[in-house]
């Protein structure tokens, strides 16, 4: 009875430290880290993956973003594009407003003015909600 007992708590345990890893992000690479311009402290939200690619011959941007606290959290992001030279290609966007509810991930989109885009950088900022 009691080497049973003990197989339960060994399982318990396992499913336990596996529930908790499944809420961890992976840590932010330093190729995400290059695409990011951060305002202050972000609070808790981190950018676990990117991709970007061309449809249309236009630059198509995916960030997946995840609050790793408990706490409410508004992000306020916005994309900038740049051509090859580095020179921004189209007006300032505007701050768009995310609210991100404790231990949730969301997407951000952005899709380049035109095919003049090569490259992007997301600026970012954050505040408790």
């Amino acid at each position: 009875m009691t080497s049973r007992f003990t197989k339960i708590i060994a399982a318990g345990a396992l499913l336990v430290a596996a529930a908790a890893q499944a809420d961890t992000p992976p840590a932010i690479s330093a190729g995400v880290a290059a695409k990011l311009l951060v305002r202050g402290d972000l609070k808790g939200l981190q950018v676990v993956d990117l991709r970007a690619q061309r449809r249309n011959d236009v630059l198509v941007v995916q960030a997946e973003v995840y609050n790793d606290t408990k706490d409410d959290l508004r992000l306020y992001y916005r994309f900038r594009w740049t051509d090859e030279g580095g020179m921004q290609v189209g007006d300032s966007q505007v701050w768009k407003p995310l609210v991100f509810l404790g231990k949730q991930s969301q997407m951000l989109n952005g899709v380049a003015y035109g095919p003049q885009a090569s490259d992007f950088k997301i600026e970012m900022s954050a505040e408790p909600r």
